[in-house]
C-alpha cells in the first residue's frame, strides 16, 4: 500500500496539470519586456534633452548677465571720464571714450579670453537750422567761439558701446548719454 499510495500523490490529473503549468509561468512576455524596455529608453532621453536644454539655456543667459554689467561697468567709466568737445573731433571722443570703457574690469569669466569692449560711435545732439527738433548726428558742433550755443551746458554726447563674448557668439549694445 504504501507504494500505491505514492503513486496516487504523484499523479497529477491534465486538468490541474495546466493550472500549475499556467501558474509556474506567470511572467512577462518578451513583447511586453520590450515595449517596457523602449519606454524607458524614451523617458532616459527625454530627461537628457531637457537637462541639456536647461544647462545651455543657463549658459547663455549667464553670459547676457556678464555682458551687461559689462557695459553697465564701462558706462561708468566713460561718464566719470571728461566729456571730449565735439571741436576735438569724433576720433578723439571715440578713442578717449574706449580708453575710459577699456579700464572697467573684464569679468572674471571672461579674463584671458578674447572678450573685448568697443565704442563703436559718438554722436551730438543738434539740429540742421532753428526750426526742426533736435536730433542725433555725427556732424553737429555747436561748441567754440562765435557761435550762440558758446556758453550752453547742453553739449549732450550719444556713445554707443559694444561687448562681445569670448566666442563671439553674443553681441551687445549699449547707448549711454554724456554731457557736462
Amino acid at each position: 500500500m504504501p507504494s500505491e499510495m505514492s503513486s496516487e500523490s504523484t499523479h497529477v490529473s491534465p486538468r490541474d496539470r495546466s493550472h500549475i503549468s499556467a501558474a509556474a509561468d506567470a511572467g512577462f512576455t518578451l513583447v511586453e519586456v520590450l515595449v517596457v524596455i523602449t519606454l524607458m529608453g524614451i523617458s532616459v532621453v527625454a530627461v537628457l534633452a531637457g537637462t541639456r536644454a536647461t544647462i545651455s539655456a543657463t549658459v547663455i543667459d549667464r553670459n547676457q548677465a556678464v555682458v551687461f554689467t559689462w557695459l553697465q561697468a564701462a558706462s561708468d567709466e566713460i561718464y566719470e571720464t571728461s566729456r571730449v568737445p565735439c571741436t576735438s573731433g569724433q576720433a578723439a571722443a571715440r578713442t578717449t571714450y574706449e580708453l575710459a570703457a577699456k579700464s572697467a574690469p573684464v569679468p572674471p569669466v571672461w579674463s584671458g579670453t578674447a572678450a573685448k569692449i568697443e565704442v563703436t560711435n559718438v554722436e551730438y545732439l543738434g539740429r540742421v537750422t532753428v526750426d526742426p527738433d533736435f536730433e542725433w548726428g555725427t556732424s553737429f558742433c555747436f561748441e567754440g567761439a562765435g557761435t550762440e550755443y558758446e556758453d550752453s551746458p547742453l553739449y549732450t554726447q550719444r556713445v554707443t558701446l559694444r561687448a562681445t563674448s569670448p566666442d563671439g557668439s553674443l553681441v551687445q549694445t549699449l547707448e549711454m548719454v554724456k554731457s557736462e
